[in-house]
Parts: structure tokens; sequence; C-alpha cells
């Protein structure tokens, strides 16, 4: 029987700060099947955390879409909102970390690999696509699309429950919010450098991020002229000033008035083998404020939809054949209020840079296989180019292959 726990992986935790989280012991999980529910199931969750439980996060994004009072397209699964909650929190070191999964996967020779990665679109459909976004633009129905497909691959089954494949990706793309989510139907590796919202201490934070350039890690030169060249460029700055200004709207919803400020705007920052441009809003929350209430005001993020945001979301349930699943939903931690506060300590990632495993299945060729998935996706404006688009796309997955 598969044990059940869940890494929240942060790539900077140190000694002297351990912020990686491993929950162990499981107890029971909690599922918001639908928004009616939000409340009493939320209720359910802070009595666990209250009797000293622990609770990760998982969320997919078509519970998001329903949240938002949408309605999914007719072959898209409805999703879930989960809490995964376990008797044991052990905050972890890096070095810890990496202790832990060699005790559980010890080889990192070279683990079963896809045989290959299959985009579940051409690129002349994602053109396509693009054209049908820029169409919707220029009649005034969006300002901006973030357009998703995914890829699906086959691997033989580890039989370690992907820790050594977890353990291999996550030196390739060391992130701050990376997470090893393993359950008995699926695994999920998450390697998400931006975070969705964090409360800490009567403070909410959101860090979206929107531009992308791809590294040069054995050229400093060009490394850095690439990372100059993403704080420049207009196109950039201009979509990521775009979905700032949503999560600002999103987060003045549940704020003081006059506490939303933006202390940081374009920001670029180093993620594995690629650069970010990312900006960070926060808030004060207005009392009484709790879980289900930044859910509803926020979730899912406005830098995986696009702006306007509740309109664009409906766009999207004609422009994507495939259900998102897990990927740009949510994942994360959700702690007791610290004393003297009423709002949950938690920290939420975007759950991007996401692959998930299914159950292993016997195979004609002898081995067990398990199905993997990998969303990817780009911010689309008026004056995206299509091929430009799917080669960041490409960039975006490269940390796999």
């Amino acid at each position: 029987m598969t044990t059940v726990f869940a890494l929240l992986d942060d790539a900077q935790a140190s000694a002297e700060d351990p912020r990686s989280r491993l929950y162990t012991g499981y107890a029971h999980q909690h599922i918001c099947h639908d928004a009616a529910s939000l409340t009493s199931v939320w209720a359910a969750v802070a009595a666990d955390l209250a009797a000293g439980l622990h609770a990760v996060l998982l969320a997919d994004y078509a519970w998001g879409v329903r949240l938002q009072g949408l309605t999914l397209a007719p072959d898209h699964p409805p999703g879930a909102l989960r809490f995964l909650m376990f008797r044991a929190l052990t905050p972890c070191s890096g070095a810890q970390v990496e202790a832990w999964l060699a005790a559980q996967s010890p080889s990192l020779s070279e683990p079963p690999w896809p045989v290959a990665w299959s985009p579940e679109v051409s690129e002349a459909l994602f053109a396509e696509r693009i054209e049908r976004i820029h169409a919707l633009i220029r009649a005034g129905e969006t300002y901006q699309v973030n357009h998703t497909f995914g890829l699906q691959a086959e691997m033989e089954d580890p039989g370690d429950a992907g820790v050594g494949l977890y353990r291999c990706l996550r030196q390739r793309q060391p992130v701050p919010f990376g997470a090893l989510i393993v359950e008995p139907d699926q695994s999920v590796l998450s390697f998400s450098p931006e975070l969705f919202v964090r409360h800490h201490a009567g403070r909410l934070s959101t860090k979206p991020m929107k531009g992308t350039a791809a590294r040069h890690l054995n050229d400093p030169e060009r490394d850095a002229a690439a990372a100059a060249w993403l704080e420049r460029d207009p196109k950039n700055r201009a979509e990521n000033l775009m979905i700032t200004d949503l999560l600002r709207n999103d987060l003045g919803r549940l704020a003081r008035v006059g506490s939303v400020r933006v202390p940081q705007l374009f920001q670029v920052e180093a993620h594995g083998a690629l650069w970010q441009m990312t900006s960070t809003v926060e808030a004060e929350p207005l009392p009484g404020t709790d879980l289900p209430a930044v859910l509803r005001a926020l979730f899912p993020c406005g830098s995986i939809t696009g702006a306007p945001k509740h309109h664009t979301m409906q766009l999207i349930q004609t422009l994507e054949d495939g259900a998102r699943g897990l990927y740009t939903g949510a994942i994360g931690w959700v702690d007791a209020p610290l004393p003297g506060q009423s709002l949950a300590e938690f920290c939420l990632s975007v759950a991007i840079r996401t692959v998930v495993l299914g159950p292993a299945t016997a195979s004609a060729e002898g081995p067990l296989r398990r199905p993997a998935r990998l969303g990817v996706g780009a911010g689309i404006v008026l004056d995206s180019v299509a091929s430009d688009e799917w080669r960041e796309c490409q960039i975006k997955a490269s940390f796999v292959r």
C-alpha cells in the first residue's frame, strides 16, 4: 500500500530558516466538490487544525471556474478542492530534504524517463487559436488570454512513486514552491516558481509572474543580457502590469481601505533555466476575512487566466480542448491562525511546471507503466506572435526533457 506524504520544498531553505515542510502520518482528507459546500468543508478543516492536525491544499483549476459561477465545457471534469490532513509536520532545510529523498530513492542514476512528451495540440492548431484570441481582442472581448495545452507521456513505473524523478528534476529546476505529493492513485511533482497568495501575521501578499526568457547558464554575458532584455521589454512589461493590476483589484475586494500597495514592480528573477518577471502586491485583510473569502476573491490566479478575469475564463472554455486538472490550480499549506489573528496562516503556489503521474497499469511489453501529464501555456496579447509563444511553451517544458 502506498504511503501518503507531502513535501513542500523551498530550494532556498537553510538550516537557519528551514522553510521546507514534510508532512507524514496521513489521517484523512476533506473534499469540496462545489462552491456551496466551501464554508462547511473549511469549518471541518479548521476544527482539525485546532485539534493539532496539519493541512496541505490542492485545488483544481476547474473547481475555480465553478467557484466563480461559470460553466465548464461539457467534457471537462468538475475538479475539486482538497485538504490532505496529516498528523506530523517536520520543517526541513534543503540538505535535510535531499537526505530524506535519498533515503526514499537512493539511486540518482537516470530514472525511467518518458520516451517522449507529446503535445496535445499541433503547432498549427496552436497558431490557429492564437488567431482566434487576436480576433477576440480586436472585438473588445478581452485584453489578454492565458492559453494552455498539455503534454503527455508514458514512463516505466519507477517503483518509488516518482521520488527519484523528483530528485533529478529539482536539481534542474530549483524553485521556492516545489512539491512532491504522493497518494495511492497519483503523484504530483511540482516545480512552481510562482506565489499565488500568502497570509502571514495580518498581511496578504501575491506575486504574479508574467514574462519569460531563456537563460544561458554557460555564458554569463549572454545570461545577463537576457535578464536585461526581459526587464526592459515593452511587451513583457505590459503583460506583467496588466496582471498585476488585476491581482491588485482582486486583493482590494478583501482589503482595508488604503492598505493595497505594490512594493515591487517588474522584478526579474532566476529560476533554473529561466528568467521570470514578477511583481508583488500586498494588502491588509478586513476583519473577519477567512480562507473561503480569499479563495472566492482570488482563485484561480489571474496570471493564468487573463484579463478581464471573469469573461476571459469563459472564453478559455471555448479555446482549450483538454481539462487543465491541477495545472494552473493551487498547491500549498494551511496552518491555524496565529494568536490574535482570525485568518489562517497559509501559503499557496500557482500549480505551474507541474507533472502529474497517474496510476501504474500493466503493459504488454512487461514493466508497469504510468501516464504523465505536464501543462504549459503563455499569455497572449494582440502583438503576440504564435511561433514565439509556441517556442516559449517549449522552453517552459524543457526541464522535463
